[in-house]
């Protein structure tokens, strides 16, 4: 995996020492997306990477919670007559919708805590803005940036690309003591650690002391002020941050030329797109419940991984792509896909094996609805373990594609040449045939009469399942049982 070993070398080279921090961070402003898994499965294989060489490296997430709350998201409409007030303020200060943490803000960094608990992944220190702002560790990187306000205003010119007012003073928001709101306070002047501020909202004029805490550094300017008091040696982001003109290029400056030292390892990921189209927590594309309910979290896992970092990745919530997936994280399992990056995705993402494929199990479980039947058959109770909520599921939601959808019922074959076709078949099916033999050995009678592959099934299926089309025909048979299916196959004539 070429991205992967660039990082941890770049790490190496540029950082020194021994041991490294890794940095994530994200604003918990509503239930994750599948791009959301980006932000702790790429940091986290780094730091397995480092800890793999030899080196001590820890993994750190900020949870962005002094952000406004800018939108309420589509799962929550229901809930848009109590937050709509607090349009504006801060996460760590808008209630819970669900009552059942301190604030909105909290109740989704628990929510994203649990989701990489789920992956396995569990950082090795959680940091709340709200609490880092309070703590006073952005006092003197605020009053930095007052002193060398020109500097400031001159890079962020440079690399946002767009000509700020002689006045600006916008890398400061204040909270408004009157409404609360943080979106739209405009400072008017910083002196002797005084902010003055008017609140665009609701018309207020007021005073908030450095010392209060009631403030936050605009993003361009937060970013690298916390990577370097928490002494971050790498951290990715998103294209919209690694873009030309994007908040890495500020960042980068701000170590350089106002700090004085060299910035961390940046490392820029694509987009995770479902069908085609960005995710989006407020309108609600790419819900992850839904994802993981259908999908075991080391194939989520691995299918994020598979691919180069910088590599958009384009998920489709249907079932062939699915039941693909697994087959595919299955035989990289058992070494039958050599791919070396698939390979080492697999190891990362929990190197689980299962003998049984997920189609089979749920072809199994179809037939007997009786799981510790389905380990008997299969000879793989740990992919039964592992699998057996997720086949429930898909059966539950009718998500089952047609073709898989499994209730043996004797069918009657009209066709002379299938009662013949049947019969020889009957004749060659042995107890001891596997699943791929059995296929192979379909097409083999099937030749010999002159059937076409296509027409050998249909009589298959009709006999077993009473309609033209079903799950591979080997795998039923087996799953069945070879005796079951020849008597299946006598009656249907």
């Amino acid at each position: 995996m070429d991205w992967l070993k660039k990082i941890a070398d770049e790490i190496i080279e540029k950082r020194k020492g021994k041991a490294f921090i890794v940095a994530s961070g994200l604003t918990t402003s509503g239930p994750a997306h599948l791009g959301t898994l980006s932000e702790f499965i790429y940091p986290y294989s780094i730091v397995q990477e480092l800890r793999r060489r030899g080196y001590d490296a820890e993994f750190i997430f900020v949870a962005d919670i002094m952000d406004a709350f800018d939108d309420i998201p589509l799962t929550l409409k229901d809930k848009e007559e109590m937050l709509k007030p607090y349009l504006g303020k801060p996460l760590a200060e808008v209630p819970d919708p669900y009552g059942c943490h301190n604030s909105y803000g909290e109740h989704f960094l628990a929510e994203f805590l649990e989701l990489m608990d789920k992956f396995g992944i569990k950082p090795d220190e959680v940091f709340r803005a709200s609490e880092l702002y309070k703590e006073g560790w952005y006092d003197d990187y605020l009053r930095l940036f007052v002193k060398e306000r020109d500097k400031v205003k001159k890079i962020m010119e440079e690399t946002a690309m767009r000509k700020l007012p002689e006045d600006w003073w916008g890398f400061i928001k204040p909270i408004c003591e009157k409404c609360g709101r943080i979106d739209k306070t405009k400072v008017t002047k910083v002196e002797d650690d005084k902010i003055y501020y008017k609140c665009e909202a609701c018309g207020h004029e007021g005073v908030r002391e450095v010392s209060s805490h009631r403030w936050k550094l605009a993003w361009r300017l937060d970013w690298p002020s916390r990577q370097d008091f928490l002494g971050v040696d790498s951290e990715g982001g998103g294209v919209d941050h690694f873009t030309k003109g994007g908040s890495w290029d500020t960042a980068k400056r701000i170590h350089r030329e106002i700090f004085g030292k060299e910035p961390p390892v940046g490392f820029r990921y694509g987009f995770v797109l479902m069908d085609g189209k960005k995710m989006s927590k407020s309108k609600g594309i790419g819900a992850l419940h839904e994802i993981m309910a259908l999908l075991h979290p080391s194939v989520i896992m691995y299918f994020i991984l598979k691919h180069d970092i910088k590599e958009n990745k384009n998920f489709k919530m249907n079932p062939r792509f699915l039941l693909l997936l697994y087959e595919e994280y299955r035989r990289v399992a058992l070494g039958e896909d050599k791919d070396p990056k698939r390979r080492k995705a697999w190891e990362l993402s929990g190197a689980k094996v299962w003998k049984a494929g997920f189609a089979d199990l749920l072809v199994y479980y179809q037939i007997y609805r009786d799981w510790e039947k389905v380990k008997e058959l299969t000879g793989d109770p740990q992919a039964v373990e592992d699998l057996a909520p997720f086949v429930e599921e898909w059966i539950k939601r009718g998500f089952v594609p047609e073709e898989y959808k499994v209730e043996v019922k004797q069918g009657k074959v009209e066709d002379p040449r299938g009662c013949e076709f049947l019969k020889r078949l009957t004749e060659k099916l042995k107890e001891d045939m596997d699943a791929v033999e059995i296929h192979n050995l379909v097409y083999d009678v099937a030749r010999e009469m002159g059937l076409s592959g296509k027409e050998a099934f249909k009589f298959v299926y009709k006999a077993l399942l009473d309609k033209d089309r079903g799950p591979r025909a080997g795998r039923l048979i087996k799953a069945i049982g070879v005796e079951k299916a020849k008597e299946m196959f006598l009656n249907a004539c």
